[in-house]
């Protein structure tokens, strides 16, 4: 009864912000989350790899993230992403994130139901003849669940507002801003102590795909 009540909250969660979030006007983000409510750990990091299919943009590129206390962490992504469409060529993008865990699942003198960070979001790339700025942040949610083989599985839901400026022909300063809210859900499984794959499915201007493996390096 008491994993069902959890599973419940989370569902509850994801429906809740699968209504909120969605959105068709959006240019999208490009690089997707790929990341729990968990922090990495104080002076640990990671390396890892973003390969990202979407209707709108796709994306391939790598991140570091580093712990820089038990509940918060940043990241550094840097990578291509191409408009889909004839003549299209793979164009310049970074990203960065700052996440904090305020709420923890596993913490011994707490019962909470599940594991909630914020996180902010930037996020740049300069596609030919127009690039795209997105500023902002987000919630995540999400649950641990632990096998017998000492492995888990984490499935997590992203929701973010953020500002975006898509800006056409930059050098004649044509630009349009507007307030955007995008939604991610995906699932985390420890392939090792050492080595973590993602799955993803973003809902927002770009509706994608993302799949991701990261590996603590530091």
């Amino acid at each position: 009864m008491k994993y069902m009540a959890k599973i419940s909250i989370l569902t509850v969660f994801v429906c809740l912000l699968s209504v909120t979030g969605y959105t068709r006007e959006s240019v999208g983000m490009a690089s997707g989350n790929l990341t729990t409510a968990d922090a990495c750990g104080f002076g640990l990091g990671y390396t890892g790899l973003i390969f990202g299919y979407g209707d709108a943009a796709s994306c391939i590129g790598g991140y570091v993230t580093y712990g820089f206390s038990n509940f918060t962490e940043g990241r550094i992504k840097i990578g291509f992403s191409d408009l889909d469409g004839p003549g299209t060529d793979p164009e310049f993008l970074f990203g960065f994130d700052l996440k904090y865990k305020f709420m923890d699942y596993s913490g011994e003198m707490n019962n909470n139901p599940l594991d909630l960070a914020l996180t902010s979001i930037v996020e740049y790339v300069n596609y030919p003849g127009s690039s795209v700025l997105e500023l902002g942040g987000g919630l995540i949610g999400s649950i641990p669940y632990h096998f017998t083989s000492g492995r888990s599985l984490i499935p997590y839901t992203r929701l973010n507002l953020r500002w975006e400026r898509y800006s056409e022909n930059p050098g004649m300063n044509i630009a349009e801003s507007n307030y955007r809210v995008g939604l991610n859900m995906g699932v985390k499984y420890e392939l090792s102590s050492d080595i973590n794959l993602y799955g993803e499915v973003q809902i927002d201007g770009n509706e994608a795909i993302f799949t991701g493996l990261e590996i603590l390096s530091f």
